[in-house]
């Protein structure tokens, strides 16, 4: 019979090795302390988050625009101060369309890249699984902590413990092993944890870290950041740890984050092992043409983060990064629809050559009415138009905002359908978080006088889908309402009282106002654009019950994201050789 032993319990010390703490006890006793010792081997886990998700620190001229000791272009983790202004004195919300445009100048902003650049009470409230320093080593403060500190808590503690020393799953890894897989949502790929599988997955340790990043340049810029920070966090595993760190990292992404993991594993695949992705906008989403055109379609995101095109445009038009949630060639055609009386007028992109491309069609068209951007709103500090320097300016910026759009279309075309090998993924297709798949502008003709005085006026006629697209804007109130006229000559018939009546087309009006989501999603990423890294997963999960901000505060989410990461470290391979990692570099 083996020796009587009592477990002593582990934890993550401030300098991140785990500690075991031993209590003195009388000779008398015999019963030794059992000290289990984690792997020698570990595979980190990063977390990338979505736009917006990550603080940013203003440089230059911007600095004090929420004043004198303000450091932040962008702080959500202080949605009710920072970003809303309701304890403060002034906040983002308050600040103007050129005031935006000046502090969300992508040149003049970076990431949080040391523990020193964090908000360490921010950190403090919300880290329950690790000393605070320990988490700021890890970069949790270089990530939204308020909006995604619940998930790093969550990961970090079920995967510190996967079998107990009667090799029997931990109670936290029970979630990752439902007896009826079904509560998790429509499936692909699923198998279930075997204890074998959990046997393998417990020959690593998986310390979870997040990295932040300038989600105002483009996704391809932060795909080298990130391998640089990876490069970074594997060298502090076998240095400071001495842990094994030969099977790269495992990424685990929210939102536009998913483009910054998929570009990354693409550019440097000897670095990670696998990758999970949370509610991606894969192919980009309806939702950001939305966004821009009327500004944030919920009343929270209509206060804090602008609820008119106005507020959106000058940020949206000069940063690359955004732009890339824009729906791209892949979406596929006819997204943008014109309706009138219940039926399709036109639709937008055409297919041509083959393929839909929205890029000269829509984003880089300046006069339709049904452009993605006001000239006048890129910089609004551009404000008088009508001399030859206001003309000068007018011009340069929507250049500048030319090569930012022409930078997220190279960022498309070279992301293509790339997606890591072994890539798991779960979305939301709930038909309660209807999201933008279609956008659909709506045609209200106006009254038309009656060919005869005395007579009531008719509606008008709805246009043709030729006139619908050459429609000429005389307003806008850049909250989702265009007001139209019809400049071109032609002929329609049109009954009045009875009548039939042949009259010229010209000097018809219309109102068009934005429509309502069109399609199950988690209210801003449809469940079309998700699909597309479902269809080259290992495994999918399609689920309800959560919007997209908050997908990793769903106990599901959760559950299916550690699932994913056990079964990657199930079949993990070797994919560095110690003397051989490859340096990728970090901008600054």
């Amino acid at each position: 019979m083996s020796e009587p032993t009592r477990p002593a319990p582990t934890q993550i010390g401030s300098n991140g090795h785990v500690t075991a703490r031993v209590t003195m006890s009388p000779t008398t006793n015999k019963i030794r302390a059992e000290v289990n010792a984690p792997p020698d081997q570990a595979i980190p886990v990063v977390f990338v988050p979505g736009i917006m998700g990550s603080p940013l620190l203003a440089l230059g001229r911007a600095r004090g625009l929420l004043g004198g000791d303000n450091r932040w272009a962008w702080f959500p983790d202080d949605k009710m101060g920072w970003v809303a202004g309701f304890t403060k004195k002034r906040g983002y919300r308050h600040l103007s369309p050129a005031e935006r445009k000046l502090l969300l100048d992508p040149t003049q902003t970076r990431a949080l890249s040391s523990p020193e650049d964090a908000d360490r009470k921010t950190v403090a409230d919300h880290v329950s699984t690790l000393p605070l320093q320990e988490a700021l080593n890890r970069g949790w403060g270089s990530v939204m902590i308020s909006s995604y500190g619940g998930i790093l808590n969550f990961l970090e503690a079920q995967l510190r413990f996967i079998l107990t020393p009667k090799d029997e799953p931990y109670p936290g890894v029970q979630g990752a092993m439902p007896s009826n897989p079904s509560v998790w949502g429509q499936l692909q790929g699923y198998q279930p944890l075997t204890k074998e599988m959990l046997q393998q997955a417990a020959d690593f340790r998986y310390p979870v870290y997040a990295v932040g990043y300038n989600w105002l340049q483009s996704n391809a810029k932060a795909a080298d950041y990130l391998a640089g920070k990876i490069e970074a966090i594997l060298e502090r595993c076998r240095k400071e740890l001495r842990v094994k760190c030969d099977h790269g990292v495992i990424i685990v992404t929210h939102s536009m984050g998913g483009l910054v993991g998929r570009m990354c594993a693409k550019r440097y695949p000897n670095l990670i092992q696998g990758v999970v992705h949370g509610v991606q906008p894969a192919v980009g989403a309806g939702t950001a043409y939305r966004r821009v055109r009327a500004g944030w379609e919920d009343f929270f995101g209509g206060v804090g983060l602008g609820g008119t095109g106005k507020k959106i445009m000058p940020v949206f038009a000069n940063a690359a990064g955004p732009l890339e949630l824009l729906p791209n060639h892949r979406y596929g055609a006819g997204w943008l629809r014109i309706t009138c009386n219940g039926r399709d007028i036109a639709q937008l992109p055409e297919v041509s050559s083959g393929s839909a491309d929205p890029y000269q069609r829509i984003y880089l068209e300046p006069r339709a009415w049904w452009r993605l951007i006001d000239p006048l709103w890129i910089n609004p500090a551009v404000n008088n138009t009508n001399t030859p320097a206001g003309q000068a300016g007018l011009q340069e910026a929507w250049n500048s905002y030319r090569r930012q759009l022409l930078e997220a279309k190279r960022f498309h075309t070279d992301l293509g359908s790339s997606y890591h090998p072994n890539t798991y993924t779960h979305y939301g297709a709930d038909e309660g978080q209807m999201a933008f798949h279609r956008v659909t502008w709506n045609l209200q003709p106006q009254m038309i006088s009656a060919y005869r005085q005395g007579l009531p006026a008719t509606p008008g006629p709805a246009p043709s889908s030729v006139h619908a697209i050459g429609l000429r804007m005389w307003r806008e109130d850049y909250e989702g309402t265009v007001y139209l006229i019809n400049d071109a000559e032609g002929k329609d018939m049109i009954m009045q009282h009875g009548m039939a009546v042949t009259r010229n087309t010209k000097g018809n009006a219309y109102v068009g106002e934005l429509q309502d989501q069109d399609q199950a999603g988690d209210a801003t990423v449809p469940a079309h654009s998700a699909e597309d890294s479902a269809r080259q997963a290992v495994f999918a999960a399609r689920m309800t019950g959560f919007e997209h901000q908050g997908s990793y505060d769903n106990r599901m989410a959760q559950n299916v994201t550690l699932y994913s990461v056990l079964r990657i470290g199930t079949a993990a391979t070797k994919k560095i050789a110690a003397k051989e990692a490859t340096t990728a570099g970090a901008p600054a």
